[in-house]
């Protein structure tokens, strides 16, 4: 399993160019989902906050990718939202993140089970059965590599990060081919938590390999 733990915003432009993504989709989309999250009050619905944050979390992250104008699609297989980059075979879903999520220790997972609308979109392989999906438009969504961006908040942060499923156990994933893990985004400041001053400007990847 490769990790990359970039420390500045170049290092984690750099890493998120190729998929033809920026930082700053995951930065509007964390900070309005925590906002939303905090709008209601102890007589609403337990669930309420959680399931909030995730509308809004993806509702941003599609107005900021259809913003950036680099061919990003939208479909809702199974009303699952679902974004693609169809010239890079590129899949994109949203999830909420264990306490595991954003560090690299521990194993992160998907916070709830999930159905099988989810559990189609990972294969033994960790690629994609979506090939020949109809889309909205009539098209067909043909996308073989998975990422998914997982968030959970602790401590007065949002921890996230940007990973590809390998494999999952039962209605949780439990195994992942690489891992993107973004600094974690400051509640109070509302931005991440970058090292700017950091002595050099590597890459910050490293490989963990599976016994």
């Amino acid at each position: 399993m490769a990790i990359h733990t970039p420390k500045t915003r170049e290092d984690l432009a750099r890493l998120l160019s190729p998929m033809r993504l920026q930082a700053s989709v995951f930065e509007r989309a964390v900070s309005v989902g925590a906002a939303e999250s905090r709008t209601f009050s102890q007589g609403a619905p337990k669930s309420a906050p959680n399931t909030t944050r995730w509308f809004r979390t993806v509702e941003v992250m599609h107005e900021e990718l259809m913003l950036l104008q680099l061919d990003w699609k939208r479909d809702d297989p199974q009303n699952l939202p679902y974004f693609s980059q169809p010239d890079l075979n590129l899949g994109l879903i949203t999830s909420s993140g264990n306490e595991f999520t954003g560090v690299i220790w521990g194993s992160p997972s998907t916070k709830n089970p999930k159905g099988s609308a989810f559990a189609r979109r990972v294969d033994e392989n960790g690629q994609m059965a979506m090939f020949g999906q109809p889309t909205g438009d009539g098209g067909e969504l043909d996308v073989k590599y998975l990422w998914i961006l997982l968030y959970n908040e602790r401590d007065g942060q949002v921890f996230l990060e940007l990973s590809r499923p390998l494999s999952m156990a039962g209605r949780h994933i439990d195994s992942w081919a690489e891992r993107i893990i973004f600094p974690p985004f400051d509640l109070a400041l509302g931005a991440f938590s970058f090292e700017e001053d950091g002595d050099d400007d590597e890459d910050y990847g490293f490989t963990i390999a599976r016994r």
